[in-house]
């Protein structure tokens, strides 16, 4: 799956809430009627003591939830854990197994916020 990135990671927290704050000004809330056909979900493990977190995407059909693929990624986590700017911790790991994946899904789940978050950009809103 070819990910396409809005901005870079390495950043510190100033330019993490600057980021947050400029691109949930472009998030598109307009409700469409989706029949996804792939639905893939993301989740990451807690770091080890070395800071190394594995991520997984697991892609399913729907409505049969059979399994279609999975894909796994393991990287050191750089960014620190900040209430509110976990998308910066988790994101690089949760691409890094997307970005495996060779089919395309047509939704996301994932386990974080979206625009319920204070700066209306959380972890959703960058997957």
């Amino acid at each position: 799956m070819k990910i396409y990135n809005l901005h870079g990671w390495q950043v510190d927290v100033a330019q993490a809430k600057e980021i947050q704050l400029r691109l949930a000004k472009k998030i598109v809330t307009e409700n469409k009627e989706l029949k996804p056909r792939l639905i893939v979900g993301v989740d990451i493990s807690a770091a080890n003591s070395q800071g190394i977190a594995r991520g997984a995407a697991v892609i399913l059909n729907y409505p049969d939830l059979e399994i279609i693929e999975v894909k796994t990624a393991e990287v050191k986590l750089d960014f620190p854990y900040i209430p509110g700017l976990l998308s910066f911790r988790e994101c690089p790991l949760l691409l890094a197994a997307c970005e495996k994946l060779s089919n395309v899904p047509d939704l996301i789940l994932v386990d974080g916020q979206g625009i319920a978050h204070p700066r209306r950009f959380g972890l959703a809103s960058h997957l």
